[in-house]
C-alpha cells in the first residue's frame, strides 16, 4: 500500500512539473522512473554492499539535562550514496545535472540513532533528495535530536563530559557499508561545525569519531560513533554559587569577633547556615538522583553546613559560659589552668593586670603548690591591696569600752561581705574571660577549617587548572 501511494505521488509530482518545468526534465523523470523500484538496493551486484557515507553537521547544542541524562542537539544527517539506476547524460536532457526528488520515492538506507531519547525515536524531518547525473544521491534531513548519555557529575561544575551518538543500519547488516564522511574537516573534529552556534554553558573541545563492526544474530553490523567532548564553563557557577558561599563562610568567621553578650551573634550564624542550605538545594535540583557519585560542589556545601553547624554549637557554648555565675557553677583547677593561663598564652591574648605564663614543668608546679595556690598568689600580687581597718588587740581587752566588741564584730562581717563580693566579681570576670578565650580559639579553628576544606576540595578538582585533559573514548 505504501509503495502504491509513493508511486501515485511521484506521478502527481511529475504531472505538476510537466506543467511548470521543461520537457527535458519531464522526459528525464519519466525515463528514471521506468523500471525503478525503491525497495531494491542500488547495487548492480547483489553480493556487494551499498556504500553509504554519513556526515554529521552540528548546528546547535540546545540543552544538557544532567538530571535526566539527556542531551538535545540540532543536527543535519547528510547521507550520500550512488544509485546506478539514477544516472543520465546531461547532454541528452538539456544539460540538467541535478534533480530534486521527494522523500519516499527513492531507496533510502534505514540508518537510525541507536541511543535516541526522542519520543518518536527518529525526529528527522523528511526532505527532498538531490540526485546528480552520475548517480550520486544526497539526503540531508535536519532534526532536533535527543540522545541519552551517561553524564558524570562528580566534578560539577568543573566537569568535562564525553558523549557519543551511535548510528547504524537497523536491518541491512553487511549489505550496507557505512563510512564516516570527514573530508575537509580540521584535526580533532569529525563533525562539520561550519554552522555551529557556540553554547553559553559548554565549550565544544573536540568531536572525534570512529567506525566499529559488531555481530548480532550471526550478522555483522557497522556502527558509527560520533563523540562530543564538552567542557563546562564555570564563570556562572563561580560568581553565583561558590563566591557567595565563601563570603557567607567568612562572615560566619567574623561572627566570632562579636562580643558574646551581643544578641545577634547566634542569629548571624543561623542565617548563614540557612543560606548555605539554599545553595545545596540548588545543587540537588541539577544533579541526578543517584548514589553512584556526589558532585564536588555538593560536598563543598555539605562541609560548609557541617562547619557552620559546629560554629553555632560553639557560639552557644560561649554564650552559656559567659553568663555563668559563681553561685551556680564552680570553676575547677584544671579548667582554670587551661582556659585562664595556658590557652591565653598560646593565643597571644592579654588581660589587664594579668600576666600569662607558658606551661610549667611538674617540679615548678610542685614548688608553687608548696607555697600556696599559684594562681591566687599571682592574682593577689597583681591586685592593689584594699585599705584595711587595723584593730589594736589591746583595745579589745579594754573593758572601758563596752560596745567595742560589737563594733568589731560588725566590721568583721562587713569585711567578709566585701571579700565575698570581690571574690564573686573576680569569678564572674574569670567566666567571661574564659568565654572570650573559647571565642578566640573558635575564630582560629574555624578559619583554618573553612580555608583548609575549601583549598582541599579545589585541589582535588582535576579540570580546574587544565584546559583539555586527555580523555579516552575507546
Amino acid at each position: 500500500m505504501t509503495l502504491k501511494i509513493a508511486f501515485f505521488t511521484l506521478i502527481l509530482l511529475v504531472s505538476i512539473e510537466r506543467v511548470y518545468s521543461s520537457d527535458e526534465e519531464y522526459r528525464l523523470l519519466k525515463d528514471l522512473r521506468e523500471g525503478y523500484d525503491p525497495v531494491e538496493r542500488p547495487v548492480a551486484d547483489h553480493r556487494k554492499p551499498v556504500n553509504v557515507k554519513l556526515r554529521l553537521i552540528l548546528q546547535q547544542l540546545v540543552d544538557v539535562d544532567e538530571r535526566n541524562q539527556v542531551i538535545t542537539l540540532v543536527v543535519w544527517n547528510q547521507y550520500t550514496w550512488n544509485d546506478y539506476k539514477l544516472r543520465w547524460s546531461p547532454e541528452e536532457y538539456g544539460n540538467i545535472t541535478t534533480l530534486q526528488i521527494p522523500h519516499g520515492t527513492l531507496w533510502k538506507p534505514d540508518i537510525l540513532l541507536f541511543n535516541s531519547a526522542n519520543e518518536h525515536f527518529d525526529a528527522s524531518f523528511p526532505v527532498h533528495m538531490v540526485v546528480s547525473s552520475n548517480g550520486d544521491v544526497l539526503f540531508a534531513p535536519p532534526g532536533i535530536v535527543s540522545f541519552s548519555c551517561s553524564l558524570s557529575m562528580t566534578w560539577f561544575p568543573y566537569d568535562q563530559q564525553v558523549c557519543y551518538l551511535k548510528f547504524g543500519s537497523w536491518t541491512y547488516g553487511k549489505k550496507l557499508d557505512l563510512q564516516i564522511d570527514d573530508s575537509d574537516l580540521p584535526d580533532g573534529h569529525k563533525m562539520d561545525l561550519q554552522y555551529y552556534i557556540p553554547n553559553g554553558e559548554f565549550d565544544l573541545l573536540a568531536t572525534p569519531a570512529f567506525r566499529k563492526s559488531t555481530t548480532f544474530l550471526d550478522e555483522t553490523y557497522v556502527e558509527l560513533y560520533f563523540h562530543m567532548h564538552l567542557k563546562r564553563r564555570t564563570m556562572y557557577y563561580g560568581l553565583n554559587w561558590i563566591v557567595p558561599s565563601i563570603l557567607i563562610s567568612l562572615s560566619n568567621i567574623l561572627g566570632f569577633t562579636m562580643p558574646p553578650e551581643c544578641g545577634e551573634k547566634i542569629t548571624l550564624q543561623i542565617t548563614n547556615f540557612l543560606s548555605v542550605m539554599v545553595f545545596l538545594a540548588m545543587v540537588s535540583e541539577v544533579a541526578p538522583p543517584t548514589s553512584e557519585s556526589i558532585p564536588i560542589i555538593a560536598a563543598f556545601f555539605s562541609l560548609s553546613i557541617v562547619i557552620l553547624g559546629l560554629s553555632i554549637c560553639a557560639s552557644l557554648i560561649i554564650v552559656n559560659i559567659f553568663f555563668r555565675h559563681p553561685k551556680t557553677h564552680r570553676m575547677g583547677d584544671w579548667t582554670r589552668y587551661v582556659f585562664l593561663e595556658w590557652l591565653p598564652w598560646f593565643l597571644l591574648m592579654s588581660r589587664p593586670e594579668h600576666t600569662f605564663c607558658r606551661p610549667r614543668r611538674e617540679e615548678e608546679k610542685n614548688d608553687e603548690e608548696a607555697g600556696g595556690d599559684g594562681t591566687k598568689l599571682l592574682e593577689n600580687q597583681q591586685h592593689q591591696p584594699r585599705p584595711r581597718l587595723l584593730v589594736n588587740s589591746q583595745l579589745v581587752m579594754d573593758s572601758t569600752v563596752p560596745y567595742l566588741e560589737e563594733i568589731i564584730g560588725y566590721l568583721k562581717v562587713f569585711k567578709a561581705k566585701l571579700d565575698d563580693d570581690e571574690e564573686e566579681e573576680e569569678e564572674i570576670l574569670n567566666w567571661r574571660f574564659m568565654a572570650m578565650v573559647i571565642d578566640r580559639l573558635s575564630l582560629f579553628l574555624f578559619t583554618g577549617l573553612i580555608f583548609g576544606t575549601t583549598a582541599l576540595i579545589f585541589a582535588f578538582c582535576p579540570n580546574l587548572f587544565t584546559d583539555s585533559p586527555i580523555v579516552d573514548i575507546e
